[in-house]
């Protein structure tokens, strides 16, 4: 029989239970590459998680399922403030590592773009990855986002220090 093709959709409330799993899981991965920590994430309470990821004309986050299961993650909040409301942020890309390099990364972060596309609100939308990140920014980098910069020790891991590269994407 042959393994179910992944499927990219928008979470819903019925996903929050999957969305904290999976967001535990990305952060113990890889805890340089998310601003949450564990502790930061299990504090949230379960009527925050499902604001996170519920359908708003602020904020959206795009699922890739395996059959019923949640193996990647991205989402797309915009500005919320009138004079920055032209900005939306991708946030909390994540592929679980037996999905690694088959391209969910790219549908996930393509129906960011998709959705940034279809609100005419949205001009542009940025996001920070790990400097030492290579296969983020390139992928990032090969869908058009252009480098604006480069944070020094922007997030402190335990007692190390990340530099963070601020990207954005030009869509009107």
């Amino acid at each position: 029989m042959p393994a179910p093709e992944i499927v990219i959709r928008l979470l819903t409330p019925a996903d929050t239970a999957a969305f904290c799993a999976l967001r535990l899981r990305a952060i113990l991965d890889s805890p340089s590459s998310f601003s949450s920590s564990r502790e930061d994430e299990l504090a949230r309470t379960p009527e925050e998680h499902v604001q996170r990821i519920a359908d708003s004309p602020l904020h959206r986050a795009f699922g890739a399922f395996d059959g019923e299961r949640l193996v990647g993650l991205a989402g797309l909040r915009r500005e919320s403030m009138r004079q920055l409301s032209h900005k939306a942020l991708l946030w909390g890309v994540f592929v679980d590592v037996a999905q690694r390099g088959k391209g969910v990364a790219r549908r996930l972060v393509n129906a960011c773009i998709a959705q940034a596309e279809a609100d005419p609100a949205v001009m542009q939308v940025h996001l920070s990855v790990n400097a030492e990140n290579n296969a983020a920014l390139g992928l990032y980098e090969s869908l058009g986002f252009i480098a604006y910069g480069t944070e020094p020790r922007s997030m402190r891991v335990g007692e190390l220090f990340y530099d963070e590269h601020h990207l954005a994407l030009l869509i009107r």
